[in-house]
C-alpha cells in the first residue's frame, strides 16, 4: 500500500529560516522506503552505564543514547530513516542567473531516496542510501570515524568529509567532536545543524532561561549541587513551528515526561535552536516523533573549508539533567579557512 509521508526539514539561512517540505512521490513503494539501519551494522561504546550505538551502514550515525541508570536503559533517539537520529548535515545554497537558489544537503546518515523534492518534483526513484564511512576504530569506551556524506535528495556524492570522534568519560557524559573538510569549487552560503536529533515519546523540551557559562567552571559546580538551575519546560508535544525557536544559552534537552527520561545536548552560546514534535509522522512507532537542532548561520563556505564543532550529550532525568549538563564546557563552533587537500585516504 503506497503510503505519502510529508516531512519537514528547517535549516536557517542569512538569518531566515527556510522551509522544505519533502514529499514521498506516488510513485514510490512503502516497501521499499524508510528502512531502519542494519542493526548488524550497529557498534556501541559504553563506560557501563551510557551507551552511545553508531551505525556503520548510515555514515557512523548516530542510532543510540542510553543510560542503563535512567528509564532502565530506555533508547529515545528515533532512528526510522537517514534524515533522524543524532547527527550532523548542512545546507549549501548557491544563485543561479534567472533561477531559484540551488540547494545541497550533504547528511551524515545518507541519503532518503523515493522522494520528491525541490529540484526535482516528480521523485528520485533510489532505494534509501547510507552515507560511506571510508574508515572507523572503536574501543570501549572511544569511537572514530571518517564519513563521506551523501546529498540527502539526490543521493549523490558530494565534495566533503566529516570526522566524527566520540568519547565517554567516567561520569558518564559523550563527548562529540566533529571535523568538516570540504574539497569543491566555488563558494556558497551556508547554514549547518549542529547538531540535529530526533527522538521517540519526546513530548516536552528543556531549555535554561541563564547560561550556565556566566561564572567559572567551580562556581557553577558548588552552586549546581545545592540549587535547581534556572530552566524553562515547554509540555504538550509543541508542533514543529517558526515560534519555536531560540537563541541559544548553553544547552536543549528532549523530554519523555512518561519516562522520566531526557537527552540533554550543549550547544554554542548565540546561535539559533528550534524544537517541536511531529505528532502525526506516520513512521514512528513511538509517538510524538520531537526535533530539536542547532543552527550555524551566516556562514560562507569556501573551497578547501574546515570547520568543527564540540559538545557534550547526556541522559538524564527531567529533575537531575539541569544540574549535570551545567557543568560541561561549552559547546564550541571553530572555523578555520584552510587553501590545503583534505587528507588522502
Amino acid at each position: 500500500m503506497v503510503k505519502i509521508i510529508a516531512r519537514l526539514r528547517w535549516a536557517f539561512c542569512s538569518g531566515m529560516c527556510i522551509i522544505g517540505m519533502l514529499a514521498v512521490s506516488q510513485l514510490a513503494t512503502a516497501a521499499h522506503a524508510w528502512q531502519p539501519p542494519p542493526r548488524n551494522k550497529n557498534v556501541t561504546i559504553s563506560n557501563g552505564g551510557l551507551s552511545v550505538t553508531f551505525n556503520i551502514a548510515w555514515g557512523a550515525v548516530v542510532v543510540g543514547i542510553y543510560n542503563k541508570h535512567v528509564a532502565h536503559g530506555l533508547n529515545i533517539v528515533d532512528y526510522h530513516d537517514v534524515g533522524r537520529e543524532l547527527q550532523v548535515d548542512e545546507f549549501l545554497f548557491r544563485n543561479a542567473p534567472g533561477r531559484q537558489p540551488q540547494r545541497n544537503n550533504p547528511t551524515q546518515a545518507g541519503a532518503l531516496g523515493h522522494q520528491a523534492y525541490r529540484n526535482h518534483p516528480h521523485g528520485s526513484v533510489f532505494p534509501e542510501r547510507g552515507s560511506r564511512v571510508v574508515r572507523w576504530k572503536a574501543g570501549r569506551h572511544h569511537f572514530s570515524a571518517i564519513i563521506r556524506p551523501l546529498d540527502y535528495d539526490s543521493g549523490n556524492a558530494t565534495h566533503w568529509e566529516y570526522t566524527e570522534d566520540v568519547a565517554i568519560d567516567h561520569r558518564g557524559v559523550a563527548h562529540f567532536h566533529f571535523v568538516f573538510h570540504r574539497n569543491g569549487i566555488g563558494t556558497f552560503r551556508m547554514s549547518t545543524e549542529i547538531p540535529t536529533l530526533y527522538s521517540d515519546r519526546t513530548d516536552a523540551f528543556m531549555y535554561p532561561t541563564v547560561s550556565p557559562y556566566s561564572m567559572n567552571a567551580a562556581s557553577r559546580k558548588m552552586a549546581d549541587l545545592h540549587k535547581r538551575p534556572p530552566v524553562h519546560l515547554v509540555k504538550g508535544s509543541p508542533n514543529w513551528a517558526n515560534h519555536h525557536h531560540l537563541v541559544s544559552k548553553g544547552w536543549i534537552a528532549n523530554i519523555d515526561t512518561r519516562d522520566h527520561i531526557g537527552i540533554f545536548y550543549t550547544t554554542p552560546v548565540g546561535l539559533p535552536e528550534a524544537f517541536g514534535c511531529f505528532a502525526n509522522a506516520a513512521v514512528s512507532d513511538r509517538l510524538p516523533l520531537g526535533k530539536s537542532n542547532v543552527v550555524g548561520v551566516h556562514l560562507l563556505c569556501t573551497p578547501h573549508e574546515t570547520y568543527s564543532v564540540r559538545f557534550s550529550v547526556l541522559v538524564a532525568t527531567p529533575a537531575m539533567g539541569p544540574k549535570l549538563i551545567a557543568l560541561e564546557p561549552p559547546a564550541k563552533l571553530q572555523i578555520a579557512n584552510e587553501q590545503t587537500p583534505p587528507p588522502q585516504h
